[in-house]
């Protein structure tokens, strides 16, 4: 919007033809059915809490616009109680100038949103907000200045949101409505979610015995590390797992243990490998992707293979939507070890790993790690120059945020933080 102004010749006017009066009216009446229509769009998070405070500063002036028009046409005022001052007209004059300067600031934000999309088009959005509730503040402090009338603007309040949880459901409600009628329920530890799944299998009973939750074909051990007590996380998935006799069962394991995260391969048998190479050979397909071919960190029980570390948190990231995963170790003499897992379930776990080792499951660029700086300056949380690197004084910022806002304190850009920011 820009904003309906007047000369004021040499100082500020005491009083506005009831005419101008109305069209500023009009034009905030436009302002605030733009800013409502955007909210609709955005639904909760930091743009949507610009827009509502923007809202309610719009809808103040208005009021008391508004009365002041009853007032100048001889009509019944609405009582609106305000603290009054004294008009300034040099004040009202300078602040013009600055409401002038600020117009051009939100036509060059708003020109740099369009056509912006993903987490730097929320960004660019953010800043047209912020620089729009700066204009209507702006024009709050003209009104004080030209009438004596105090406007009590509202500003956005650093980690306020608006996002209100969804009532969880119940576990017999989740079961409810995850076993198809006619079906007999499994054991009330197994996930309802995955009807599919055979619970009855006993590798599921010794984990549930064993205290891990169970998410699809997965089992979920959350403790603490007995050094520094950090979130230990250890998921292993079973779905490799035969009823009767077997050689070797082969599983899959994601951790987050004392800051380090993991994802490994474990073929449940001897891998005859090279001594002097501390790797092996690993080949892996995820759904129906092209088959890739690596090289994973030797286990030192000689069973296997594994990622750690980004290397860790990079296959997390790769496999958190996908449905299943096919590895092949191939051993030095060249004797293959093959397992197709299915990943049902697995996001719970991964999820839970990247908060434990405060990483993102979602793949984030430079450009995205820079706009999540820019959006966390912007709401008050000090993220540091928007550089790209997620370092400490970003996942600082971040973690101030998220407690702010009842999110899992994690320091990092994770999903449920990020949906929270209007930045899905």
């Amino acid at each position: 919007m820009v904003l309906a102004l007047w000369p004021l010749g040499g100082g500020a006017q005491e009083a506005l033809p009831l005419s101008e009066l109305r069209r500023e009216i009009a034009e905030i009446d436009a302002s605030v059915a733009e800013a409502e229509a955007q909210k609709a769009k955005y639904g909760a998070g930091l743009i949507s809490t610009l827009m509502e405070a923007r809202i309610e500063t719009l809808k103040l002036t208005r009021a008391v616009l508004e009365n002041r028009v009853a007032g100048e046409a001889g009509g019944a005022q609405r009582v609106i109680e305000l603290p009054v001052t004294q008009p300034d007209p040099e004040l009202a004059d300078k602040i013009l100038a600055e409401i002038l300067a600020q117009q051009k600031i939100v036509a060059a934000a708003e020109k740099e949103a369009q056509g912006a999309s993903g987490l730097i088009g929320a960004v660019a959005q953010s800043r047209v907000e912020t620089e729009k509730l700066s204009l209507a503040n702006l024009r709050g402090n003209w009104l004080a200045a030209t009438y004596g009338i105090l406007l009590p603007i509202t500003p956005p309040v650093a980690g306020e949101s608006s996002a209100q949880p969804a009532p969880a459901k119940t576990a017999t409600a989740q079961s409810a409505a995850a076993t198809p009628e006619g079906t007999e329920a499994g054991p009330d530890w197994a996930d309802a979610a995955h009807p599919e799944i055979d619970y009855s299998k006993a590798i599921f009973s010794q984990l549930h015995r064993e205290k891990f939750t169970i998410h699809g074909w997965w089992g979920l051990s959350q403790d603490r590390a007995a050094i520094d007590d950090s979130p230990k996380i250890f998921g292993i998935n079973v779905s490799e797992y035969k009823e009767g006799l077997q050689l070797s069962t082969p599983k899959l394991y994601v951790s987050c243990k004392e800051g380090e995260t993991s994802v490994v391969f474990d073929a449940d048998d001897y891998i005859l490998s090279d001594y002097n190479v501390n790797t092996v050979p690993v080949t892996y397909r995820i759904d129906g992707q092209d088959a890739v071919q690596d090289r994973w960190s030797k286990l030192t029980s000689s069973k296997g293979g594994g990622l750690f570390g980004a290397q860790g948190q990079r296959m997390i990231r790769q496999l958190y939507d996908a449905e299943k995963l096919f590895v092949r170790l191939t051993e030095k003499n060249g004797k293959t070890h093959d397992a197709t897992f299915q990943l049902a379930g697995g996001q719970a776990v991964f999820d839970a790993a990247a908060a434990a080792c405060g990483f993102s499951t979602l793949d984030l660029t430079a450009a995205d790690y820079r706009a999540i700086q820019t959006m966390l300056n912007s709401a008050g949380y000090e993220a540091g120059t928007p550089d790209g690197v997620w370092g400490a004084g970003s996942a600082q910022a971040m973690r101030a945020w998220q407690a702010e806002n009842g999110l899992a304190t994690t320091g990092a850009p994770d999903r449920a933080s990020l949906a929270a920011m209007g930045m899905n």
